[in-house]
């Protein structure tokens, strides 16, 4: 039924069935609802940890296009890119509201679909979704806020990287701008499962932050932005340099197929959400073993001087031409 026949409330009941039917009762965050989805705002039972809170927003023909992106994509995406910045935080993600405006003409079944693909990954990681908005637009925006904790203390943030700390990066680099750069050359079918998995369902390391946490961690981003452009914020926010090595860098299977350089892909291309930290080596190997995905060491934290802040270096220890950093908003 499109949205225009079936109204916001008939819309609401649908989400309702949606979200409460693949809630885990016996979760730590469904536990602690007081008022759920229905009433004019959503209510919950406190904590003594530290609260953390994100939002962001996905609008179509910006940030995604659904010639290649499903609306199951678009949900799982949405609250993905959220629980990533609670990931870089190393947080525990308890709570979302999320806010979907699209046109009227949309059918229900289109937005159920974006309703369980946000609810299979809410299950996996234990977040609940208490709320929202919906609203009519001409075109689709997805905005979702997620509201979770971290043990006092126990905060990753960007300023606490140090001259004599290593960089490392979780996972693989450059799969969604690979991804990106095949579609903008009309090859859809052609993209292999790692690009497309990587540009529309990204993991948000959860998980693997709370080891990073509990080994000693205490500086960390998500690249998002790009592996360059975040890094660049890690080292103005702790006032500090680095050195990258950009043969080090780990760059997403299939990449090769791409119509681009694959490193270039890897520094600058953004959309990742793999986790970008910073810590002394002797915690690397322990934090290698105990994470299920691959952790990489790419560079080096260095004493801030006059020189640029980021020094990206090539195999023979000379200058790497990167141009652009990453993803600028507002940029032309």
């Amino acid at each position: 039924m499109k949205l225009l026949d079936l109204g916001e409330f008939g819309l609401i009941g649908l989400i309702k069935d949606v979200v409460q039917s693949t809630r885990q009762p016996s979760s730590e965050a469904s536990r602690r609802i007081i008022i759920d989805i229905g009433d004019d705002t959503a209510a919950w039972s406190g904590s003594e940890m530290v609260q953390l809170a994100t939002t962001d927003s996905l609008i179509e023909d910006v940030h995604f296009r659904f010639r290649w992106c499903t609306w199951e994509d678009l949900g799982h995406k949405s609250l993905a890119v959220n629980l990533s910045d609670i990931a870089a935080m190393g947080g525990l993600a308890r709570f979302a509201l999320v806010s979907l405006s699209c046109p009227s003409d949309v059918d229900s079944d289109a937005v159920l679909e974006y309703y369980r693909g946000m609810t299979r990954l809410a299950t996996e990681h234990g977040v609940v979704i208490i709320g929202g908005n919906l609203t009519s637009s001409p075109v689709v925006t997805s905005t979702v806020c997620v509201i979770g904790e971290a043990e006092p203390g126990h905060l990753m943030t960007r300023a606490a990287a140090r001259p004599g700390h290593v960089i490392a990066v979780t996972g693989a680099l450059g799969g969604a701008a690979a991804a990106l750069a095949l579609l903008s050359h009309g090859t859809q079918t052609l993209i292999p499962d790692t690009l497309h998995q990587a540009l529309s369902k990204p993991r948000g390391r959860l998980s693997e932050s709370r080891i990073l946490v509990e080994e000693g961690v205490r500086c960390a981003i998500d690249i998002s932005d790009g592996l360059l452009s975040d890094l660049g914020h890690v080292c103005e926010s702790s006032g500090v340099s680095a050195t990258v090595h950009a043969e080090q860098v780990p760059v997403c299977t299939g990449c090769s197929g791409a119509p681009g350089d694959c490193t270039m892909f890897a520094l600058t291309g953004g959309e990742d959400y793999e986790l970008l930290f910073t810590c002394e080596r002797a915690l690397i190997p322990r934090i290698a073993r105990k994470l299920e995905c691959p952790v990489t060491v790419i560079g080096d934290v260095t004493a801030r001087t006059d020189a640029p802040a980021i020094v990206v270096l090539d195999r023979n220890g000379a200058p790497f031409a990167t141009g652009r950093s990453g993803w600028r908003h507002f940029a032309q």
